[in-house]
């Protein structure tokens, strides 16, 4: 049954949506509790920037191939019963790389094997999480959910960090690992406790899986605002994700620190996040979505071209906040626009598709950024990334071609 206050265009107004906002801020701490560790871990286990993408990588390659496949699945079962199997999943990866760092027992090749597996525990969560928030809220108030679950994500980008280098630094990387696993209980509860608005979609008893995952892939293709945003979102993570991935290697390369400044870096960029967070989360209207993503995708090549002329880490610490912002813009805007715009019946299937450009393609970004790093420098690295990303997403802008198809929402 609807909340008495679905009527309020703030997604605080739904009851659902602040239960599961309890226990899912507390699981997005942890969550970049984690991607420090195991940024910060591969560095001390290889000293090799390489190395750190690969690690990386390994977490986000399973989005970039696996999600569109788990989208269909999405559209096919009950979203919170999915969503409470694999936070359970991803809590035993938790547990055991704490168990294994504990007892000094990690390597490399058990680093990134456990960082594959929770890639693909997340790439089948991501589009479950997405296509759940429509099912807590009134459509009146998705533009609103959307915001505020970027401003709890991005807030613990600010707050995680920071958690995490002081843990690693009085405790160490394994305990990080264990404060992870516990924040996963809240989210488990929280979902236990929420009843959807609206149910989800059951298993069509006619429709073949391949076919519905080309239909998916054909109206991503045909809709026109979809298929602007999720291009230019895909350049702007490709090459901004990417850096910031790289994150670990570039705080020793550049400034010589250690995971405190890794930290305070990830912690500026969580702050840049947040104010792009409270400007959307402030919009009444939502037409000039496109527009800004393209600004962000600008921003974000910019920043790094900025990124690459640091050598005062107060200086670093400012265009790093820049970056997050630039790139929360991207992250924000293209996600508001594609929850809007798509058919219900279809949402997990779409949103797969941008969780792959907007998470996964940071893993192949991450990784050439390694490599090129470990080669050229940091400094040439950042200049070529920023070079091509913004040549790219100019390329993408101009080019606006006709839609396949009608819809009535465009």
């Amino acid at each position: 049954m609807p909340d008495s206050n679905q009527h309020s265009r703030s997604a605080l107004g739904s009851k659902n949506f602040r239960i599961f906002l309890c226990g899912n801020s507390i699981s997005v701490i942890g969550l970049w509790i984690q991607r420090l560790a195991f940024g910060w871990q591969a560095w001390q286990l290889s000293e090799s920037p390489l190395v750190v993408g690969l690690v990386a990588g390994a977490q986000f390659i399973p989005l970039f191939l696996l999600t569109p496949f788990f989208g269909v699945i999405v559209d096919r079962i009950r979203r919170r019963n999915g969503a409470i199997v694999m936070h359970i999943i991803m809590m035993i990866i938790s547990v055991i790389l704490a168990v294994l760092t504990l007892l000094n027992a990690i390597t490399i090749d058990w680093l990134l094997g456990l960082a594959l597996v929770h890639g693909i525990a997340f790439s089948a969560y991501s589009p479950i999480r997405l296509s759940l928030i429509p099912d807590l809220v009134a459509p009146s108030q998705l533009p609103s959910a959307v915001a505020i679950n970027s401003i709890i994500f991005n807030a613990s980008r600010f707050i995680g960090p920071g958690i995490a280098g002081g843990i690693v630094t009085l405790y160490g990387v394994g305990f990080a690992y264990v404060v992870n696993a516990v924040t996963y209980l809240p989210i488990i509860v929280a979902l236990l406790l929420i009843k959807p608005v609206v149910a989800a979609p059951g298993p069509p008893k006619e429709a073949r899986y391949i076919d519905q995952l080309l239909e998916g892939l054909r109206y991503t293709r045909d809709h026109p605002s979809i298929r602007q945003v999720i291009l230019i979102a895909g350049v702007s993570t490709f090459f901004g994700r990417g850096i910031i991935e790289i994150f670990p290697a570039l705080v020793v390369l550049m400034f010589d620190g250690d995971s405190a400044l890794l930290a305070a870096l990830m912690a500026a960029a969580g702050a840049g996040a947040i104010g792009a967070s409270v400007i959307f989360s402030l919009l009444r209207s939502h037409r000039h979505l496109p527009a800004m993503v393209l600004m962000g995708a600008v921003g974000v090549g910019i920043s790094m071209l900025l990124f690459a002329t640091v050598s005062q880490v107060a200086y670093g610490l400012a265009v790093t906040s820049l970056l997050g912002f630039f790139a929360t813009m991207v992250s924000i805007g293209s996600q508001s626009e594609m929850q809007i715009k798509v058919d219900n019946e279809l949402r997990g299937r779409v949103m797969s598709l941008w969780t792959l450009v907007i998470i996964g393609g940071p893993a192949i970004g991450s990784i050439v950024a390694g490599a090129l790093a470990s080669n050229l420098g940091s400094t040439y690295t950042l200049l070529l990334f920023s070079g091509i990303s913004l040549l790219l997403t100019a390329l993408v802008a101009l080019r606006r071609p006709a839609s396949r198809v009608t819809n009535g929402r465009d």
